[in-house]
C-alpha cells in the first residue's frame, strides 16, 4: 500500500486525536489483566550463555504445541549427541534436582532477583560398566529423589505435573503446528553419537543448595523422561521470578526484535466475562466457526476458511429454542468447493415467487489460485430439518466472491446489495464491486444497478484517491442499507465510507463520504447502520499492527459517524477496547488479532466482535461519548485447524470472530471453540 507524505500523515493524526479522542474508554475493574508490553520486563537481569557445550542445534520451538494442543511450549530444544555437558546458564544457586515419567533428570536453577533456569531431559543412563565413572548415579528408569532448598515454593499445578515435576515438555516427536512461522523444527539425531566419553547422572559437587557458576558442568544432554531416544536434546526454560516461562531463544541467539514472542498465555478451558452471564455453548470441535446470525429459533454459523485450511463450505445450524442446550440441525451445503461463508441473511419474507425463511448465504474463494466460485447462494430454510437450494448468483469471472451483503424487502421486492472487493479489477468485464440484485424470485437473481468508487465518483475525487492508494486498496469491503431502501453505505478498505443515494436505483449515486481520514489507508471493513439515530459506525480493521498506518501502531478503531442530515457523514467519536489500545509507550499486544471483526447495534447498544479482545458491549446513546457496558471473551484456544498465529508467533488466543442480537440474546461464533450464547445481566435487551 501506498502511504501519504509523512507531513500530510502528521495533520491527519492529529485531526484524528482532536476530534475522537481515540481509546478513551478506561479499563473496566474486571477487565483480565493485560501483560506488559515491554520487552524490559522480560529481560533477565543477566546475561544468558549456551547451557550445551559447543552450543548444540536449537530454532525458537518456544510456544508451539505440547499434547495435541492442551498446552504450549514453555522453552526451547537444543539437539546435540548423547552425553554432551549441560552447563550454567548464568550464575547462580540449585534449587531443584528431581526426576519424573515426562521431565525426565533436571536440573533447577535460581539467579538474580529470583528469575530461574530448568535444564530436562538430561542423561540418566549408566555407560556400560567399563566405562562408568567411580561414584554411581541412578539405574536407567529410576527416580533422583526431590531435593529442594529451604524454603522453596512448590511447583503451581500449572507448571507441574505428578509428584511436582515440571509440565511435560517431551522430545521433538510431539505433535507440532504448523501455523505460520511457529513449527517446532525437529534437529536431526547425532549421526554417530559418542559413546566412550558420554556423560551421565549429575556431576560431583553439584547438590540443592550449591552455588554454580556461568559454564559450571551441572548435567549432560541425554533423552530421559517423554524425549526421544532417537533425538538426545536439551530442553531448556528461563522463567521469571513469579514463574511466568520466558523465551529464551532471543537471549541466546542475540535475535529480539519487536515481533519476538516473549511470553505464552495459558490456555483456558472457561470464558471470561463482565456484566455478561453464558446462557449456552456448542463446540463443534474443527475450529473455523465464522459469521454468525440468529433467526427464530436457529442460530446460523458460516464456515471460515483461507490459503492454508478450506474447510467444507456449509453453514452449521443449530436450534436454539432452549438456548441453554443448542441442537445441531443439519448444515445449509454449499454445492461450491474452495470457497468459504463470507457474510449470511437470514428473513421471513413473501413474494409473487417466494413465501418463507429465506437464508441468502454469501462464499468467496479460500485463494485465488483455486478460485472456488463465490457469489449468492439462495436457501428455502422454512423447514429447519428440511433446508433446500433456490438459486445462485455468481460474483463473476475472476473475482473471489462477496465479502457482504445486506437485504432490504418490501411489498413483494427483496433487494441485496452486495460488496465483491475488486471486482472492478478482476471481474472479465470489470464489474463494479458494489451490486444491487433482485432477488424477489431467489431461484433467479437479476442484477438492478452497481456502483464503483474508482468509476463513478467525481474525477476530483477518483484522481485524489488513485493519488494516495493503488487502486486494489479502494475496494468494497462492507454494505449496508438503510431502512427506507433509499440509501446504502458502502465500506471501502481504503476509500473510507460512502453513502449512496438509492433513490433512482438502476443509478446508484454519490451522496455522501468520511473523509475523516483524507485519501489514506482506513482499512475500513464494515459497518452496521442504526435507522433510530441516523448513527452509522465502521470498523476499521487492521491484522498487521506495526505498519505504520494512519492510526499509527494501532489494531484499528470502531469510528462513529452521524447521518441523519444526509450529505457527508459527520464524524463524533471512535471506540477502541482497553485490550486493543496502544500502551504508554505507543506499543501494542501482539499475542492474538484485537482488531474489528463484526458488529450490530440493537436498542442504543454497539455489539463488536474484536477477535482476541473479546465481544464488547458499548453504549452509544451519547454516540459523542461510547461507554462500555459489558464483555466476553473465549477461552485461549489453539486453533483446531493449526494454521493461525499471531503477528509475535503465539497460537493460542481467543478469537471473537462474528456477533449478533436476537430475542434478547447475544450469540458469538469464536473461531476456536464454536458458538455462545449469551444475556446482559441487566436485561431487558431488544432483538436485531
Amino acid at each position: 500500500m501506498r502511504t501519504l507524505p509523512r507531513a500530510r500523515v502528521v495533520t491527519v493524526l492529529v485531526a484524528l486525536i482532536a476530534l475522537l479522542g481515540v481509546s478513551g474508554i478506561p479499563a473496566m475493574a474486571d477487565e483480565p489483566a493485560v501483560r506488559s508490553l515491554d520487552p524490559a520486563t522480560y529481560t533477565p537481569p543477566f546475561d544468558l550463555s549456551s547451557p550445551v557445550d559447543g552450543v548444540g542445534r536449537f530454532s525458537d520451538s518456544f510456544g508451539v504445541i505440547r499434547d495435541g494442543g492442551d498446552r504450549l511450549h514453555h522453552g526451547i530444544d537444543i539437539g546435540a549427541p548423547l552425553g554432551t555437558p549441560v552447563l550454567a546458564a548464568a550464575a547462580g544457586v540449585v534449587t531443584r534436582i528431581d526426576s519424573g515419567p515426562t521431565a525426565g533428570l533436571y536440573v533447577e536453577v535460581t539467579h538474580s532477583e529470583g528469575w530461574v533456569t530448568r535444564y530436562l531431559h538430561l542423561n540418566d543412563v549408566a555407560p556400560p560398566p567399563d566405562q562408568q565413572a567411580e561414584e554411581p548415579a541412578p539405574d536407567a528408569g529410576e527416580a533422583v529423589p526431590t531435593t529442594a532448598a529451604p524454603g522453596d515454593a512448590a511447583p503451581s499445578a500449572d507448571e507441574a505435573v505428578a509428584a511436582g515435576e515440571p509440565a511435560a515438555e517431551g522430545g521433538f516427536d510431539d505433535a507440532t503446528t504448523d501455523a505460520a512461522a511457529v513449527v517446532d523444527e525437529t534437529p536431526e539425531p547425532p549421526e554417530e553419537p559418542p559413546i566412550a566419553d558420554e556423560g551421565w547422572g549429575i556431576p560431583d559437587g553439584i547438590a540443592v543448595g550449591g552455588a554454580v557458576e556461568t559454564g559450571a558442568v551441572i548435567g549432560y544432554v541425554g533423552y530421559s523422561g517423554n524425549a526421544s531416544p532417537a533425538a538426545p536434546h536439551l530442553h531448556f526454560e528461563l522463567r521469571m521470578p513469579d514463574r511466568t516461562p520466558v523465551n529464551p531463544y532471543p537471549f541466546l541467539s542475540g535475535d529480539l526484535g519487536e515481533r519476538t514472542l516473549l511470553v505464552v498465555p495459558d490456555l483456558t478451558d472457561e470464558p471470561l466475562t463482565w456484566q455478561v452471564g453464558i446462557v449456552g455453548h456448542i463446540d463443534p470441535g474443527t475450529g473455523f466457526s465464522g459469521v454468525v446470525r440468529a433467526h427464530d429459533g436457529v442460530a446460523y454459523v458460516g464456515s471460515y476458511g483461507d490459503e492454508r485450511a478450506c474447510l467444507a463450505p456449509e453453514v452449521r445450524r443449530y436450534d436454539v429454542s432452549d438456548p441453554t442446550v443448542p441442537v445441531e440441525l443439519a448444515p445449509l451445503v454449499l454445492d461450491h468447493p474452495g470457497t468459504w461463508v463470507s457474510a449470511l441473511w437470514i428473513g421471513d419474507v413473501t413474494t409473487a415467487a417466494f413465501s418463507g425463511t429465506l437464508a441468502i448465504v454469501a462464499h468467496t474463494a479460500c485463494e485465488p489460485a483455486t478460485m472456488g466460485e463465490g457469489g449468492l447462494t439462495l436457501f428455502d430454510a422454512t423447514d429447519p430439518l428440511d433446508p433446500t437450494v433456490l438459486g445462485f448468483y455468481p460474483s463473476g469471472p475472476g473475482t473471489r466472491g462477496v465479502s457482504d451483503l445486506d437485504v432490504w424487502h418490501e411489498d413483494g421486492t427483496i433487494r441485496v446489495i452486495a460488496a465483491v472487493p475488486n471486482s472492478r479489477m478482476d471481474h472479465d468485464e470489470q464489474a463494479a464491486d458494489v451490486r444491487i440484485v433482485d432477488v424477489s424470485d431467489p431461484v433467479w437473481p437479476i442484477d438492478v444497478a452497481d456502483w464503483d468508487v474508482r468509476r463513478d465518483t467525481p474525477l476530483s475525487m477518483r484522481q485524489a484517491l488513485a493519488e494516495a492508494n493503488d487502486l486494489e486498496e479502494l475496494r468494497a469491503v462492507g454494505v449496508a442499507f438503510d431502512p427506507s431502501g433509499d440509501r446504502a453505505f458502502v465500506a471501502h478498505w481504503d476509500a473510507g465510507l460512502v453513502v449512496l443515494d438509492l433513490s433512482e436505483l438502476a443509478a446508484p449515486v454519490l451522496a455522501g463520504r468520511d473523509a475523516s481520514l483524507g485519501y489514506s489507508e482506513g482499512n475500513a471493513r464494515s459497518v452496521a447502520f442504526d435507522a433510530a439515530t441516523g448513527i452509522v459506525v465502521v470498523g476499521h480493521e487492521d491484522f498487521d499492527p506495526l505498519d505504520d498506518e494512519i492510526f499509527g501502531a494501532s489494531w484499528g478503531a470502531d469510528v462513529i459517524l452521524d447521518t441523519g442530515a444526509g450529505g457527508d457523514p459527520v464524524l463524533l467519536s471512535s471506540y477502541t477496547p482497553a485490550a486493543a489500545a496502544p500502551d504508554e509507550d505507543g506499543r501494542v499486544p501482539l499475542d492474538g488479532f484485537y482488531t474489528p471483526r463484526d458488529m450490530v447495534i440493537a436498542d442504543g447498544y454497539l455489539y463488536g466482535a474484536w477477535a482476541s479482545g473479546g465481544v464488547r458491549i458499548v453504549g452509544i446513546s451519547e454516540p459523542s461519548e461510547p461507554v462500555e457496558v459489558g464483555w466476553f471473551l473465549p477461552p485461549t484456544k489453539v486453533d483446531p485447524q493449526r494454521v493461525l498465529a499471531s503477528p509475535n508467533g503465539n497460537i493460542g488466543m481467543s478469537l471473537a470472530w462474528s456477533v449478533d442480537v436476537a430475542d434478547g440474546l447475544i450469540y458469538v461464533s469464536d473461531l476456536n471453540t464454536g458458538l455462545w450464547i449469551l444475556r446482559r445481566d441487566e436485561p431487558p435487551l431488544g432483538g436485531r
